[in-house]
């Protein structure tokens, strides 16, 4: 290849670290992109990024590194590039005083805002929370738990932003294709010549990235790839929606991001059509298949049998308990909409953003872990950074493809979700609460559920 010559890169993959890592490669002019994802629509309508809004936490992280890093991302979300698809509502993060881990946590974030120079608010008690300007609605008891309000911060309308970003891939000269189902890798020896679609054709490359997220897994399991990974797994989050009506939207239309450290729950303002979204970011369900090997897959709304989004029964019930203890009178009405949000799970919950050792030019940029999204403008930025063999220090360890075992032994200690209560790692990446548990299909919800029996 001539030094003038382009590097030709192939991503797998066509969501939040895909895209961004294209947007990145377009920008430094050295790159050839083209973009390759199965689903036929874009964005896919099954990826987690694909979605009404995700929560854009700025510098709400116990890790001080990842806290500068989501408030530089706020910085980018800004931007005209993005074209308004981020909403400042600010973020109130909560845990009660009986659950240290998800206590530590808000603690932890609360520091890292003022030492950031946020002017995060203390909010020692539900008094203090219900006296929140922005909280001027009927509210509940929040489960007795106190915290901090901090004013930047909020929510992005997910499935908007990623079609702004692969609208801008594609205004920068890169090449986006749907429908293009990877199911093999060409390799020569420690080298990957390319990739094998399902189609029987083959799209050669100098660097293939893969950026599947729940997918990566089943991938990496397949005859055509068959390549060793980390532990990481394919979790189903659960998700559930209401209709507010005009005048709901009204009342509620300046509440903040609700987000419970503790027990996972957290809720929305209203988007611009009125929904309202509320979810428990939990350690999930899995959903393993034998044929290839017990992994993990996501099942989604496009696959066959699982088109009404079904979650299970116990998670719609927590998710109407959060409801109850913040908004009360939302809990009166009816749920339009329920899905399970498939997540991609390392152990510690710190990406998974490396190059594979069997391989000398296939990088991994996954593991996701729930709390990916908000970096959507800068996560790009720094996969290249570790595709160019100048990664930020900081991260080396922690997104190696093998981590050091002080990070992820004894797994029961390490955010594994091996215990049925909150669970954070010694680096802070996040929290998560719950058990990891099978997706049995006889214990999914129905639609007479999803009526508020009060």
């Amino acid at each position: 290849m001539s030094g003038d010559e382009k590097t030709k890169v192939v991503i797998i993959g066509a969501g939040i670290f895909g895209m961004s890592t294209a947007l990145w490669m377009l920008e430094s002019g050295k790159y050839e992109i083209t973009m390759l994802d199965k689903c036929g629509i874009l964005p896919a309508p099954d990826a987690a990024s694909t979605d009404l809004n995700k929560i854009v936490r700025s510098a709400d992280y116990a890790d001080p590194a990842l806290a500068g890093l989501a408030l530089d991302a706020v910085s980018h979300w800004k931007k005209p590039e993005w074209e308004g698809t981020y909403h400042e509502s600010g973020v109130l993060a909560l845990s009660a005083d009986d659950q240290p881990e998800g206590l530590a946590f808000v603690e932890s974030a609360y520091k890292n805002c003022l030492d950031l120079g946020l002017d995060a608010q203390l909010i020692p008690n539900v008094t203090a929370i219900k006296s929140l300007p922005p909280l001027q609605v009927p509210t509940g008891s929040f489960g007795g738990r106190r915290g901090y309000f901090n004013p930047i911060g909020g929510w992005a309308e997910a499935g908007r932003a990623v079609e702004v970003g692969l609208k801008r891939v594609r205004q920068m000269g890169g090449t986006i294709r749907a429908g293009a189902e990877v199911t093999g890798l060409i390799k020569d020896g420690k080298k990957v010549l390319g990739v094998a679609l399902k189609n029987g054709e083959e799209l050669r490359g100098d660097l293939v990235v893969v950026a599947a997220g729940a997918w990566t897994p089943a991938l990496f399991a397949s005859p055509g790839v068959a390549a060793r990974l980390p532990p990481i797994v394919a979790t189903g989050q659960s998700v559930a929606t209401l209709q507010l009506t005009p005048e709901e939207v009204e009342q509620y239309k300046d509440i903040p991001v609700v987000f419970n450290l503790d027990d996972g729950y957290y809720i929305f303002p209203p988007n611009p059509t009125g929904l309202v979204k509320m979810a428990i970011h939990g350690a999930g369900f899995i959903n393993p298949q034998e044929e290839i090997n017990g992994v993990s897959v996501p099942r989604t709304k496009l696959t066959p049998g699982a088109e009404d989004g079904a979650i299970p029964k116990v998670m719609l019930e927590k998710i109407k308990k959060g409801l109850s203890e913040v908004y009360p009178e939302l809990r009166k009405k009816d749920f339009v909409m329920t899905r399970l949000c498939w997540y991609c799970d390392t152990v510690t919950g710190d990406w998974l953003i490396d190059y594979h050792p069997d391989y000398t030019n296939l990088v991994l940029a996954t593991g996701g872990s729930g709390h990916a999204f908000k970096f959507a403008p800068n996560i790009g930025r720094e996969i290249l950074k570790v595709i160019e063999h100048r990664g930020s220090p900081e991260y080396k360890d922690r997104w190696a493809f093998d981590a050091p075992k002080a990070m992820v032994e004894p797994k029961e200690e390490k955010g594994d979700v091996s215990a049925d209560g909150p669970q954070t790692t010694d680096a802070g990446a996040d929290v998560r609460a719950g058990q990891r548990k099978l997706l049995v299909l006889d214990e999914l919800i129905t639609a007479q559920d999803l009526i508020a029996a009060v």
